[in-house]
């Protein structure tokens, strides 16, 4: 960790205090016949106020597990998660959390979505309805107010399901390949609103993906889980300049060489959990 503070030096970003603190999570899972399967091991990890963690692996390594464990979702067989110092014992309306898949609800329109999760705490109706006017004009979706979730794009319907966490104001946030089923340019877009959210918030942003660029693109720091049994094999410190702009970064030196390098040091992992799965 002290690596890390040094490099936000570097970059000319400030070390912040601790926001989550991942101590010696282990969790298995039962599988055919009852046989114990371990998914995670030992896993150790602190994630700092404000900062844009990216956890990168090969399939099947553990990576949603170890996030829905982060956020309350699943008790661990194993160790502790803090959060602010407090131990996570179940879902917290700290965190908010944005899957891969749609989980917008068919039968509300845009405004209804995003308005949803303040209409469950009580929000009185003109107020909610403030906020979610105002954070679907700030997502570009003014005038699709009205439409339904099948009325529009994969990148629309991505928008409004990160404004309906964004709508309830968590401190942090859990991506779970949240652009994994999208094309390149509707990702790229994506990937640049996201990160204007975290330049002009506060927030928390924790981060899985299978895709390395667009980890490096995003992130302070990039955490390597091994093949299954996931446990933190390396940490990597991205030391580029902010504010990144996802369309131009990539052709930089410094983004090749950073991305050759982790590359070479998660691709033995993916070797790995492709033979225990039997692939040539």
């Amino acid at each position: 960790m002290k690596q890390y503070a040094a490099s936000m030096v570097m970059s000319g970003e400030k070390p912040t205090s601790k926001k989550f603190i991942v101590r010696d999570i282990g969790h298995y899972y039962t599988g055919a016949g009852n046989k114990r399967i371990e998914c995670l091991v030992n896993i150790n990890l602190v994630v700092e106020n404000h900062e844009f963690l990216s956890i990168v692996g090969p399939s099947g390594c553990g990576k949603s597990s170890l996030l829905n464990v982060m956020s309350g979702l699943i008790r661990p067989d194993k160790g502790s998660i803090l959060i602010d110092g407090d131990e996570i014992t179940g879902i917290t309306n700290k965190i908010g959390y944005i899957s891969q898949e749609d989980s917008l609800l068919p039968w509300r329109t845009v405004l209804g979505n995003v308005e949803f999760g303040l209409e469950i705490r009580g929000m009185p109706k003109k107020k909610r309805r403030a906020v979610a006017r105002d954070l679907i004009a700030k997502a570009g979706l003014y005038g699709f107010e009205k439409s339904y979730p099948h009325e529009l794009s994969g990148g629309m319907k991505k928008r409004a399901d990160i404004i309906r966490v964004l709508a309830v104001d968590p401190e942090v946030i859990f991506m779970d390949e949240p652009f994994g089923a999208l094309d390149y340019f509707t990702k790229e877009k994506l990937q640049d609103y996201i990160l204007e959210i975290w330049r002009n918030t506060s927030k928390t942003i924790v981060f899985v993906t299978h895709d390395l660029p667009e980890a490096v693109t995003m992130s302070d720091r990039i955490v390597i889980l091994t093949a299954c049994p996931g446990s933190v094999k390396n940490q990597y410190p991205i030391i580029l300049p902010r504010p990144r702009n996802p369309y131009d970064i990539r052709f930089s030196n410094a983004f090749i060489e950073l991305n050759r390098m982790i590359w070479e040091d998660l691709k033995d992992e993916i070797a790995r959990a492709d033979e225990s799965e039997g692939y040539e």
